[in-house]
């Protein structure tokens, strides 16, 4: 076998690949425009975290305390509780979840965690999306530990 009938195997097999990809493509497309307009989901609610440290130095071992306000505003309903996370800004720039509480939307809530490491924490509170509420998060607030 030469090497221009190696090459124009070669593209015939990709042609036949890429037709096939594109078949299955196509046929997932219809599918997808098919839903009714009745079952679309419903616009989330935005909502809005004021949070901050009790206390903005503490000693090792002690409680961080964190108080805040979890708001749906005027549209917003009082029947689905969220889920809210403390979270800490590692020196990669990456939050990872340190304590979880759940709060009643339009309710004041508390979260505490102890660290056993000095130094200044860099915090925030976070609510994830739900299926009624949009996705938020807090400022970002420094807690040092003596």
């Amino acid at each position: 076998m030469t090497t221009t009938s190696m090459r124009h195997r070669a593209r015939w097999a990709g042609l036949a690949l890429s037709l096939a990809l594109a078949g299955l493509c196509s046929t997932a497309l219809p599918a997808q425009a098919a839903v009714p307009a009745a079952h679309q989901l419903a616009k989330k609610k935005p909502v809005h975290i004021k949070a901050g440290p009790v206390k903005a130095k503490v000693h090792k071992g002690e409680q961080i305390r964190i108080h805040g306000h979890f708001a749906t505003g005027p549209a917003g309903r009082a029947d689905d509780d969220g889920i809210l996370y403390l979270q800490q800004q590692t020196q990669a720039g990456v939050w990872v979840n340190l304590a979880a509480a759940s709060c009643s939307p339009d309710n004041d809530f508390d979260l505490g965690i102890r660290l056993n490491v000095s130094g200044s924490v860099t915090l925030r509170v976070f609510h994830p999306e739900s299926t009624l509420f949009t996705a938020a998060v807090s400022a970002v607030f420094t807690v040092v530990v003596l």
